[in-house]
């Protein structure tokens, strides 16, 4: 080993650089490693000084392998496969079984779309989604993980940030076209879609209406029946970015010209004292984070440590 670490530096650097050989370019491998962008580069640097040769050709922004890296990347991606496919062959204390709570909305709206590739990624690993609308407090129920909704750092367990509160007034095509609204003032003139039972000040329509309104406002339970409201054109909802962009994207949904607004509230990958040891937990773990860095590319995302 110490001739290794002679050879390379730290193996940090070898999985950034197979990283960045995979996808030619510095941000998305600091994407899928969580770590900054400066990260990747200083600690390629450090291969390429250890071994003596540059392995990428720097344009701007822009990189591409040298003979030298191209040379490398090959010896080092084998050795990475088999270095993978002994792990997976090695016994373990761990039944595979990965129970994650998750709200309805965020299982439906955005982990559901993704569960292909995690069933392709991980074929011996048995994911049980336990839904619920109202998450109870820690210390009640049997699961792994958890995704949960606020500001992080819960007593007793570690919290992951994944993904960022953006809201903005969404409606259906046919709603905006019986309905001009641009302005917040005119969303005071429409039925208004609200959740009952809300966490974030900025799922409440009092917090975006200006004062001397009284508008007629249409209250719903869950926010899965929130947006099946909006679908069908019953109003104008507080649409959740990541909830709602699929949505969007499909001119299901219109985002409406009206500034978004956003809070130091997210939603946490929350992990079980004890269930990060198993090796299933753990990949699942990475999975999510990975899946959310995809999705909102941010830099340090690290845990937010149990109080």
């Amino acid at each position: 080993m110490s001739d290794l670490r002679k050879a390379i530096g730290t193996l940090d650097n070898l999985v950034a650089f197979e990283a960045a050989a995979r996808h030619g370019n510095f941000t998305r491998a600091a994407r899928e490693l969580l770590v900054a962008q400066p990260a990747i580069s200083r600690r390629v640097q450090q291969l390429e000084q250890a071994l003596g040769t540059e392995l990428f050709e720097r344009r701007g922004t822009r990189i591409q392998l040298t003979p030298a890296g191209n040379q490398f990347r090959s010896v080092v991606a084998t050795a990475f496969q088999s270095i993978e496919q002994a792990a997976k062959t090695l016994p373990r204390n761990d039944d595979g079984i990965v129970s994650l709570r998750v709200n309805v909305a965020a299982a439906s709206l955005w982990l559901m779309p993704a569960l292909g590739d995690f069933y392709a990624s991980f074929p011996d690993i048995r994911l049980h989604l336990v839904c619920i609308d109202e998450l109870p407090e820690f210390g009640g129920g049997n699961f792994d993980l958890e995704i949960r909704f606020g500001i992080g750092a819960w007593p007793g367990v570690e919290s992951y940030p994944l993904l960022e509160e953006t809201i903005y007034p969404v409606a259906s095509p046919d709603f905006c076209k019986a309905h001009a609204i641009d302005s917040v003032e005119q969303l005071a003139t429409v039925p208004l879609l609200q959740l009952t039972n809300f966490s974030s000040p900025l799922m409440n329509w009092e917090a975006w209406l200006p004062g001397g309104h009284t508008p007629i406002i249409r209250h719903f339970t869950t926010y899965a029946m929130v947006l099946e409201a909006a679908l069908f054109g019953h109003g104008v909802a507080l649409g959740w970015h990541h909830y709602v962009r699929r949505a969007v994207d499909r001119g299901d949904l219109i985002r409406l010209p009206i500034e978004e607004r956003k809070s130091d509230y997210r939603e946490f990958l929350v992990v079980k004292p004890g269930a990060s040891s198993r090796f299933s937990v753990e990949r699942t773990k990475n999975w999510l984070l990975e899946l959310a860095a995809r999705e909102e590319p941010r830099q340090g995302r690290g845990a937010v440590p149990a109080a």
